[in-house]
């Protein structure tokens, strides 16, 4: 009974704070405009998950375009556009072409970081999983706006010099669980060794979660990495400041309400590896702001990375979910 009694109140708190944003939580922000908060930013990205385009539902295509016109529109240039997964909704061909091509159109970032989600690679019966993979590497090099070209849908790049690594379920018939090849782990791990002396933060894209992080075991079960959690763990506690971004479990943006009654937030350290969870852009969401269009604008400084929080649906910063995680 508590415990529901706590969802209800952490639902009521979050409308509240998203429905009334009163100028003291705002801090004389400008809610209108996307801009950095304070000077000294070394990387600037606006990350999001869970895009679920569908082309037979033209509304939630509007809704991407409108929170990308918001990126558009910032005082400040956006080095990358993240979008960890589930970029359409049933995988297919047309509403993958849509999703690239409303991001193409908005030239609302000067850099991709592109993720496949569960829902990119196996709604379609007769469309195999490799040819969906296939077909967002060929949209990905013929749209990406900084021109780099990518040849598996796990790849890497960097931006500002800063490494980015993305990773991507490359089994067969295992959609909601998730399966990764030999090669794929040992390629995350040659990528972060790789970067990992330059002294700067690290970013590791994949839609699922790994086991237990971020609420996973209480939000969803069976959301999380399942059996190559342990592997892609261990790989990423070999390396200092790793950022690793995920969405899938469609939990609201949270902070210390979530974390004090549930024991968990969508931002969180364990074993010196930082784990931010998104919610989806274009569905309702539980544990924290309920409404969709919310992601977090990422800014890297000399000596922490900020994760502030912003629907960019309706162009409203949430300063009460800013998350600061300090550079080891």
């Amino acid at each position: 009974m508590w415990l529901a009694i706590k969802s209800v109140i952490s639902l009521v708190v979050s409308l509240l704070l998203t429905v009334f944003p009163n100028s003291a939580i705002l801090n004389g922000l400008d809610i209108l405009e996307l801009a950095e908060q304070k000077e000294g930013c070394l990387l600037n990205a606006s990350i999001v998950s869970d895009v679920h385009i569908d082309v037979d539902w033209p509304i939630g295509e509007w809704i991407w375009a409108n929170g990308l016109n918001d990126l558009e529109r910032s005082k400040d240039t956006i080095d990358a556009l993240i979008v960890s997964g589930d970029l359409t909704n049933y995988g297919d061909a047309a509403s993958m072409e849509s999703f690239y091509n409303i991001m193409y159109d908005s030239h609302c970032a000067d850099n991709w970081v592109i993720a496949m989600g569960n829902h990119d690679v196996g709604h379609v019966e007769d469309r195999p999983q490799e040819q969906a993979r296939q077909e967002f590497v060929e949209l990905y090099n013929n749209l990406n706006p900084a021109g780099e070209k990518i040849e598996k849908a796990y790849y890497k790049t960097d931006i500002n010099g800063y490494r980015f690594v993305v990773l991507v379920d490359d089994g067969e018939d295992t959609w909601d669980h998730p399966d990764m090849a030999e090669e794929q782990y040992q390629f995350l791990d040659a990528s972060l060794a790789e970067a990992a002396d330059r002294g700067l933060p690290m970013f590791v894209v994949c839609h699922v979660p790994v086991e237990g992080v971020n609420g996973q075991d209480k939000i969803w079960e069976d959301g999380g990495l399942g059996d190559c959690s342990d592997r892609v763990q261990s790989i990423l506690e070999k390396y200092e400041n790793v950022f690793f971004i995920s969405g899938h479990v469609h939990t609201g943006i949270n902070g210390p309400l979530v974390e004090n009654a549930f024991g968990f937030s969508c931002v969180e350290t364990i074993n010196g590896v930082n784990y931010i969870n998104l919610p989806t852009y274009m569905i309702i969401n539980r544990y924290g702001v309920p409404w969709g269009g919310m992601g977090f604008q990422m800014e890297v400084y000399e000596d922490e990375v900020l994760f502030r929080a912003r629907n960019y649906g309706s162009s409203k910063w949430y300063p009460v979910y800013d998350h600061s995680v300090p550079i080891v």
